[in-house]
């Protein structure tokens, strides 16, 4: 992943010695890892309820934007994935399909890719990334639309869009298998959105700078023998505070969950409801990888 003489200082270091030593500030703490990410629901619309019959392609698009300093090392993107259900589901009980790709401001292209294990059943953690530079240079303070197309039919990938000012790259990615990351029992299956902007400790300190990404208007359809159906559209104008996503163990129902509401995806997720940047209407999703606890 890609991150002064002489005689001025004798005498400051002179008064300086005269004086009793500062307190010393604490270096902030900082996590590991994070994964700024929001997820919204959908599940009831009829075009849904086809496809959790029988599964096709479906995408997930959004804008976002960044300002002049953000840090080169974070990954930023959407995720669709497509929660199987603890009941009648296809292939197995809760599984998890993956469909998330994320870049970075210098254009390098990022998404998990599946196991076999994954295909046979077991859930794995994330740990397996293909990286694509697609030879672009994103720029500050102007909204991109990004687009993540995949087939779960057969569990694969198939093409990441970015289109922007002056800026029209597809990158095809078909045939990369979908991971199945998590356990996630719900009793009904569902599709599930994310934006989010993720960061590791491990690059962090050779990429200074600003560590907010925004996200405005996303949109997911599913197709059909008419084509794409839309099936979610959110511009992040219709709530004023994000919440926990309702769940219980050991398995949850799902008609508990808000559709076409943000819920916070992890414990860790530093995320908010922005009216300083936006693309429509007065709102925007802020998404911050600031590692600092």
């Amino acid at each position: 992943m890609k991150l002064y003489i002489p005689l001025l200082i004798l005498t400051l270091i002179s008064v300086m010695a005269c004086q009793d030593a500062p307190d010393e500030v604490a270096e902030p703490e900082l996590m590991e890892l994070i994964n700024s990410a929001l997820v919204a629901f959908a599940y009831s619309s009829n075009p849904l309820q086809q496809f959790f019959q029988q599964p096709t392609r479906a995408y997930i698009s959004g804008y976002f934007y960044f300002e002049g300093d953000l840090a080169e090392d974070i990954i930023f993107g959407l995720d669709i994935e497509w929660l199987e259900g603890t009941e009648n589901s296809i292939h197995f009980a809760g599984a998890d399909w993956m469909s998330l790709a994320g870049v970075t401001r210098n254009g390098l292209l990022y998404f998990p890719i599946g196991s076999p294990e994954n295909l046979e059943g077991t859930p794995t953690s994330t740990e397996k990334w293909e990286v694509r530079d697609l030879g672009i240079t994103l720029q500050p303070n102007q909204w991109y639309q990004m687009r993540i197309d995949a087939d779960f039919a057969i569990r694969e990938f198939l093409s990441v869009q970015i289109t922007g000012e002056g800026l029209n790259v597809t990158e095809d990615i078909s045939g990369y298998p979908l991971e199945y990351p998590n356990y996630i029992p719900f009793d009904k299956p569902s599709l599930t959105f994310y934006t989010f902007a993720l960061r590791s400790r491990e690059f962090a300190p050779e990429n200074e700078g600003d560590t907010r990404v925004y996200f405005d208007d996303i949109q997911s359809g599913v197709f059909s023998n008419s084509g794409f159906e839309i099936v979610f559209q959110n511009d992040f104008e219709g709530q004023n505070q994000i919440e926990d996503i309702p769940f219980t163990l050991p398995i949850s129902p799902l008609s508990d969950v808000t559709e076409n509401f943000w819920y916070y995806e992890n414990g860790d997720a530093k995320i908010s409801i922005s009216e300083q940047v936006s693309r429509s209407g007065a709102k925007a999703m802020l998404c911050n990888a600031s590692l600092v606890q």
